[in-house]
């Protein structure tokens, strides 16, 4: 079971019977992508060579990797699925209970104490990784093809990890529980040592010279891109794992019969910049501006896509890869309903979850390879501090966002109060928002005397979860949300009220004429608000609704179809309406030869 629908794949399946032949079983995680077998195919082939392949490290120590990584991140099925098969290569439960827990207690060797280290300061905190951390590994005798297959071995987990949290397909086997503290000493032990600025100067590891004239994958990125990017250079130590992963860019990220190219970059484009990778962001900010794309708007989607020119639909399937990215703990089901409002199918969203995990290895493989940009960067992302503690993280793209002289919000220094204990401060921002939250309720819900009641919600909410304000959005933005949500909430809650969601009735306006040239002559911007408003409350509620929250509040569509729990299209159609009939209701002021406003 998984979030997105399956379809039968015959037993004889290539991929299938692979898996099947190396693992003893086919994992859930391959057969939840049924939609698009070309993608499995893909998955199987960098698989089969990173991690079911028998070469420098030992099919133990890639597990392990595995297994440790997974279980930072708190994944359920990759843990589940990698200690079952640690058990069937001879490692016992309670030491494998101990690699999970704290694998400096597990009895390994230092050498595979210092390659988790490794993998795991890869995974958390990968722009800390430099030179220094390659050079650990090779003075306890790891080679760079060892090393090239830890970094390898890294970046798999992490894909694994947001693919099976974005399919939310269930465990193999009967689920291992976490404690309160998984790895809680391995992230000590890396710790330790004392701060340094990581070394990123050069590659870090050596690669052999290779042509397109006598190396297919090199022929296929120059013909595809016209350059062979740095990150696949870099790996020639191990040509059968940069074929593996040719294939996968040309079957994933190469094709348009699902999501578009342009798409599909966009996401890679904004994990990146999630992740504060230069590289990535400078190599997809290039293939953007192959496509067409101007660089400043390639600038704007790094750094904030949703002041983007793009369409609801493409802002929403961003967002939901920068919340996979991001805060996997908190996807879930209803994300991926989300998009299907927005009219994706089960295989558009397949293919953005592939992609989301795809930039994830991408950004994983270049920070630990420390491969140079291919193009002068236009957006760099210094690594400011390193602070690999686990209830830390690295900056995030908000702080970078401010860094590039993003507007600022003016209410950041009184939320940082409130959260930081000054809990009496929250009064300050009761007063300088609280006009607007009654004004927004009063629209929605029809009522002074149940706005009044409302606002007084709106602000518990806030004040409840102000912990959880992240600084993405303004905090007067999330503030309207919050009392959207609790006004709509209101109106569910109504015995007696006409359906939000019942078949929208046909409209026909009776009273057109034209306009005056300007209507903003005869009124006066807040008269013209006023006016709109008191007309606007005239309305039927489902089209009023749509109205105070495309129009008053400048939500997106999608957005609003979501607060309303309707379709956009849908929402797309009572908003024309609504418009229609709020038109017609303002003849009357605006035509030629009206009367004004005699209110």
């Amino acid at each position: 079971m998984s979030f997105l629908r399956e379809v039968e794949v015959p037993d004889s399946f290539g991929p299938f019977v692979a898996l099947r032949e190396s693992m003893g079983f086919v994992p859930k995680l391959f057969r939840a992508q049924t939609l698009l077998p070309r993608v499995i195919e893909a998955e199987a082939q960098i698989a089969a060579s990173v991690l079911l392949k028998q070469s420098e490290l030992s099919r133990t120590q890639k597990e392990c990797i595995l297994l440790v990584v997974a279980a930072a991140k708190l994944n359920t099925y990759c843990v589940t699925a990698h200690y079952q098969i640690l058990r069937t290569l001879g490692l016992k439960e309670d030491q494998l209970d101990r690699i999970i827990g704290d694998h400096h207690a597990a009895g390994l060797s230092i050498s595979d104490k210092a390659l988790l280290d490794f993998a795991l300061k890869l995974s958390r905190e990968p722009a800390s990784i430099g030179k220094q951390d390659i050079d650990r590994l090779r003075t306890l005798g790891f080679s760079d093809e060892m090393v090239l297959e830890a970094i390898l071995m890294t970046a798999l987990t992490n894909f694994l990890c947001s693919l099976s949290t974005g399919l939310g397909v269930v465990p193999d086997f009967a689920p291992w529980q976490f404690g309160d503290a998984s790895n809680g000493g391995a992230e000590a032990s890396s710790t330790s040592s004392e701060f340094e600025i990581p070394d990123k100067s050069c590659l870090y590891l050596r690669a052999i010279d290779r042509s397109p004239t006598d190396f297919a994958p090199f022929a296929f990125f120059q013909e595809k891109f016209g350059f062979i990017p740095n990150i696949f250079r870099a790996q020639t130590l191990r040509p059968d794992v940069v074929e593996a992963e040719a294939n996968a860019v040309g079957t994933i990220l190469l094709t348009q019969d699902v999501l578009s190219r342009f798409q599909k970059e966009c996401i890679l484009l904004v994990v990146s910049a999630l992740n504060l990778n230069t590289y990535c962001v400078a190599v997809h900010c290039e293939m953007l501006r192959n496509l067409g794309v101007p660089p400043e708007k390639s600038d704007q989607i790094a750094l904030d896509h949703s002041l983007a020119d793009l369409s609801d639909t493409d802002k929403a399937l961003l967002d939901c890869a920068l919340k996979l990215a991001k805060r996997p703990a908190g996807f879930c089901a209803d994300d991926i309903e989300l998009l299907r409002t927005c009219g994706l199918t089960d295989e558009q969203i397949l293919e953005a979850i592939v992609m989301t995990a795809l930039s994830n290895f991408l950004n994983t493989l270049q920070m630990g390879l420390g491969t140079v940009p291919d193009f002068e960067p236009r957006l760099i992302f210094p690594l400011k501090e390193v602070n690999l503690s686990l209830s830390s993280s690295r900056p995030t793209l908000e702080a970078l966002q401010r860094q590039q002289s993003a507007p600022e919000d003016p209410d950041a220094e009184i939320v940082a109060r409130v959260q930081a204990g000054e809990t009496e401060a929250f009064e300050l921002l009761v007063r300088l928002h609280g006009r607007k939250i009654y004004r927004s309720l009063t629209g929605i819900l029809g009522s002074t005397d149940e706005a009044e009641d409302a606002v007084q919600d709106a602000f518990l909410k806030a004040f409840t979860h102000i912990g959880e304000f992240e600084g993405r959005s303004k905090f007067s933005t999330w503030l309207v949300r919050i009392a959207i949500n609790t006004g709509v909430q209101r109106l569910r809650g109504r015995k007696e009220i006409e359906s939000l969601e019942g078949e929208d009735e046909e409209f026909r306006p009776r009273n057109i004429q034209a306009w005056q040239d300007d209507p903003e002559l005869s009124y006066s911007k807040e008269e013209m608000r006023r006016l709109i408003e008191k007309e606007i409350m005239k309305l039927p509620v489902k089209y009023r609704l749509v109205l105070m929250l495309r129009d008053l509040e400048e939500l997106s569509t999608a957005e609003a179809a979501a607060a309303l729990g309707l379709g956009v299209p849908a929402l797309k159609a009572r908003l024309v309406r609504g418009r229609l009939m709020l038109r017609e209701s303002l003849v009357p002021y605006f035509s030629k030869g009206g009367t004004g406003v005699t209110a």
